[in-house]
């Protein structure tokens, strides 16, 4: 364990003699970070200075937060810590972010996707820790991850909120989108399948595809709720999902005939 906190400790040395830079890390607001994490699907890195205020906090914690939080303010000024800045959306916050994300134990960073859900929390005192949470993040926590396919529709209603069929391309390209990390969170409500296209095929008629890649979202009674052809980005099937998901829960609002 000592052999790698000096390793780090002397790559980092190394790499603030080699990537010295007067960039600057660009601190956005909290709604133009959600905003940008959207859009981008970059994951948000929320850096706390301020504990959650409560009545029963202890004297003295607040004093000797700020102490390390001023400390910790060097490490956004770090070369190492600037090369990753543009992996991330960077909010400072305050303390009614504080309060709303009960924060314990700051100086803290917490990471979110643009919809605001944690994906993690590291207390941060230095460069190194602060390098770590974020290689956490990116390596781990926040990832592509494989769709498991099935080949077969099942009769009758799924276990799954929603049901997915999938067309590909020629490639075998067209669906990967659907591995994207900002979309990872859904899998677990949706069952797969993907079935094979072929002009006048079939399954093209049941599922009315003329085009591939296309994906189309069902409830689980395989009543199609979204349908997407042609090669999509990341924000266009979230958002059918979205959608399929919304009017799934206008359904179990409707009254009872």
């Amino acid at each position: 364990m000592l052999d790698r906190v000096l390793g780090l400790g002397l790559g980092f040395a190394v790499l603030s003699l080699a990537a010295a830079s007067d960039d600057k890390i660009a601190w956005d607001r909290a709604d133009q970070a959600l905003a940008k994490g959207i859009a981008s699907g970059k994951p948000v890195l929320w850096y706390f200075t301020n504990n959650q205020l409560s009545k029963d906090a202890q004297a003295g914690v607040t004093t000797l937060a700020a102490a390390e939080s001023n400390k910790l303010d060097q490490a956004f000024t770090n070369p190492v810590i600037l090369r990753r800045k543009d992996q991330f959306v960077w909010v400072r916050a305050d303390q009614t972010l504080s309060n709303k994300f009960k924060v314990q134990n700051a100086p803290l960073v917490i990471f979110t996707d643009g919809d605001g859900e944690v994906i993690h929390k590291a207390s941060v005192t230095n460069p190194e820790t602060l390098f770590e949470a974020m290689q956490t993040v990116v390596k781990e926590k926040y990832i592509n991850v494989p769709v498991k396919w099935g080949d077969v529709v099942r009769t009758g209603p799924i276990k799954k909120k929603i049901l997915i069929v999938g067309f590909d391309d020629e490639k075998g390209e067209g669906l990967k989108v659907l591995e994207d990390r900002t979309l990872v969170k859904y899998q677990a409500h949706c069952e797969f399948v993907k079935l094979p296209y072929e002009k006048d095929g079939e399954a093209a008629k049941r599922w009315s595809i003329t085009q591939v890649p296309a994906i189309v979202v069902c409830d689980p009674m395989e009543h199609v709720l979204e349908r997407l052809t042609g090669k999509k980005q990341p924000l266009d099937v979230k958002a059918a999902i979205i959608k399929a998901l919304h009017k799934l829960d206008e359904q179990d609002r409707a009254p009872r005939k």
